[in-house]
């Protein structure tokens, strides 16, 4: 009897054989990016790229699944927590640890090799390079994201949105260009703001509040799109809304905003879309912006 038998009796063994050949990068190992991991590894994925260049640190531990209670703090890179923890749940799961930034050589090769993308950031920059980077190779991407909004009312819950060509975090306005061209402007370009303009209301805090249970059921909302788009039982949905305030999972029915610079322009362009400009002078270099 296989381990996959129960899962089989769903998707059936030739859906099996497809996840056994696939690969998956997972851009952002951290709260949500360990759940992902988890789960494909549970899953019989046939390959995992971990992308993070941070290491574990003591705030981390309220939501990091594959973290144990005795990770030394400094010392314990994500990738590596990442990888025992997938070594632990199934070992024929071959994994590449890329503990860089996503503007690097590195990440951008193992992006650019995977199959699909998983992409668990919490910045508007980076999601904007990698929906750069994705459309540009053609990759099918996954972006992930927990939101916790304070205020009255509460609201809190979660995103997954899919690109593959027919729309993408842009152009259904679920991801605001100015605000990322802020977070990737040079440290010179970031210092003048901050002296014209004063100091952003969202730098003012050292990061936003975050719960494991909300990451849990994002990622599972995310690799379950995943996973029918894979084995082939249906397209993944462009866009997938996770209200847990309301108790609610809904799908976007709105079509993307026309003419995408990202979809339309950069989406199978490859070297020749520029977005190895990002790696010029590592992941805060000038950069000329399109119009969107």
């Amino acid at each position: 009897m296989s381990r996959f038998d129960r899962q089989e009796s769903f998707f059936g063994k030739a859906g099996q054989e497809k996840l056994r050949h696939a690969s998956v990068a997972i851009v952002g190992v951290g709260g949500l990016g360990t759940h992902v991991a988890q789960q494909l590894a549970l899953l019989g994925i046939g390959k995992l790229a971990l992308i993070d260049h941070e290491e574990l640190s003591e705030k981390n531990r309220n939501r990091y699944v594959s973290a144990r209670h005795d990770d030394p703090i400094p010392g314990s890179p994500k990738v590596l927590l990442g990888e025992r923890m997938v070594k632990a749940f199934n070992p024929d799961v071959i994994v590449e640890t890329v503990p860089y930034e996503l503007c690097s050589p590195q990440a951008f090769e193992a992006v650019n090799a995977s199959d699909f993308v998983m992409g668990c950031l919490d910045s508007a920059g980076p999601r904007l390079v990698l929906t750069e980077l994705c459309a540009a190779y053609s990759r099918p991407y996954f972006d992930l994201a927990t939101e916790i909004h304070p205020g009255e009312p509460l609201v809190y819950g979660g995103h997954v949105c899919f690109s593959n060509g027919e729309g993408c975090l842009v152009c259904l306005e679920e991801l605001d260009v100015a605000e990322a061209q802020r977070d990737l402007a040079t440290p010179e370009a970031q210092a003048e703001r901050r002296r014209i303009y004063g100091v952003e209301h969202q730098d003012l805090a050292e990061s936003g509040p975050s719960v494991v249970s909300l990451n849990g059921v994002v990622a599972s909302l995310g690799v379950t799109e995943l996973l029918l788009e894979l084995v082939g039982i249906r397209k993944a949905r462009a866009f997938l809304r996770y209200r847990a305030d309301l108790a609610t999972v809904t799908a976007r029915r709105d079509p993307p905003r026309p003419g995408c610079y990202y979809c339309g322009v950069v989406r199978g362009q490859r070297a020749g879309a520029g977005v190895e400009r990002y790696l010029r002078s590592g992941s805060r270099a000038e950069r000329d912006w399109p119009a969107t």
